[in-house]
């Protein structure tokens, strides 16, 4: 009986520390993003995406272009930015491809409560907009729980050309909805594997797990807004939320529970709207 009832604590006290783990990667991670802004006067991207576009880069998850900032320069110099994040060509300058980079296990890219199945993998993602035309958000607008925005946006953004819609890197000065105030990275954790309210199905995988890959991004279909499922929506395997970085580099843990509207004014960066203070 005694070990009944300590074993629930115990179990609290473990998921405790490994949420704190989690907050913290997401800390660094935003950090070394306002640190590459500080350097390039730009945001990193969420991908790089050079279809139909010529920019310098090859398909390349935004990931890659913060590792000097988080004291891994040496994995860094090891790609070559012009060619996709999975290529075998050897590059030039170090010898090696960007395959064999990209095969490097990052811990601080995996959330500890997350599990812990596949090598490469990054349970922590760009989010970069909430999709209005789908039916359930479409919904909400409708019933009026959520208003209508000219901008669904999220800070991070692809750099390239995406189904016929062009990008640019975003500045931090087109944070018009305040940094505090708009969201930065988010989880989608457990890919490649597929899981819905919290099991894990049989029936297929995602893509995007690795850390490197471009298919990495995603942007939000549904609603609820998280933690129903891991195929390209935020999703967290902590209980009751999902831990979320913002702009000014600050991470809070965000609940499944937020009222929709405040977590559409939470994610826009430019649609002139805030949650206000103590949301």
């Amino acid at each position: 009986m005694l070990v009944g009832l300590l074993l629930p604590a115990v179990q609290q006290a473990r998921e405790a520390v490994r949420k704190t783990s989690c907050s913290n990667n997401m800390r660094q991670i935003a950090l070394a993003k306002l640190n590459y802004e500080s350097q390039q006067q730009k945001l990193p991207p969420a991908v790089t995406w050079p279809s139909s576009c010529k920019i310098p880069y090859g398909y390349l998850n935004g990931l890659i272009f913060i590792l000097p900032q988080m004291e891994q320069q040496a994995l860094y110099d090891q790609f070559d930015l012009s060619r996709n994040w999975n290529s075998t060509t050897a590059n030039t300058h170090s010898g090696l491809s960007n395959k064999t980079a990209s095969q490097t296990e990052l811990p601080m890219f995996r959330c500890p409560t997350a599990p812990h199945d596949y090598e490469f993998i990054s349970d922590y993602a760009a989010n970069i907009r909430i999709n209005p035309s789908q039916s359930t958000i479409k919904a909400l607008i409708s019933s009026g729980q959520v208003e209508n925005r000219s901008n669904w946006e999220n800070a991070l953004c692809y750099y390239g050309n995406m189904n016929g819609q062009k990008r640019q890197q975003r500045r931090l000065s087109e944070i018009r909805d305040g940094l505090s105030q708009s969201m930065l990275y988010f989880e989608d954790a457990g890919r490649p594997d597929r899981y819905k309210n919290g099991a894990m199905t049989k029936t297929n995988t995602v893509q995007g797990g690795e850390w490197a890959t471009e298919q990495a991004y995603y942007e939000i279909h549904d609603y609820p807004f998280q933690n129903v499922d891991n195929d390209n929506e935020t999703y967290s395997f902590h209980t009751g939320g999902s831990v979320t970085a913002f702009c000014d580099a600050s991470v809070r843990f965000i609940g499944n529970s937020t009222d929709p509207d405040v977590y559409v004014s939470l994610f826009t960066c430019k649609a002139n709207d805030t949650a206000g203070e103590g949301w």
